[in-house]
């Protein structure tokens, strides 16, 4: 009986400590390290783009990083230095001063 129990204990940690970590950073909206390691520098129409994310560098990353989800839901990293992205930020910055 006692055998049983303490399989029971163990089994009841070991979920709890896997949706725990799972749970942690990435769910939360904080990502701990930087999502892009390849950025595209050729235009996209903005007409096949949904939303624009920009994430400032920070302890996180140290480059800013332009995520843009397509209406087709894919996700590609926009690359900031490029003249394109460049004015879709402003344009995108402009907008949200009131």
């Amino acid at each position: 009986m006692n055998c049983k129990i303490t399989v029971t204990v163990l089994i009841l940690c070991l979920a709890f400590a896997t949706l725990s970590e799972g749970m942690s950073g990435k769910s939360l909206g904080t990502e701990l390290r930087c999502q892009c390691i390849k950025t595209e520098s050729r235009f996209i129409p903005p007409k096949m783009i949904g939303n624009v994310e920009l994430f400032p560098s920070g302890p996180h990353c140290k480059d800013v990083e332009v995520i843009a989800t397509l209406k087709t839901g894919q996700k590609i990293c926009l690359n900031p230095t490029s003249p394109w992205v460049k004015i879709m930020i402003d344009a995108i910055m402009q907008n949200k001063k009131p």
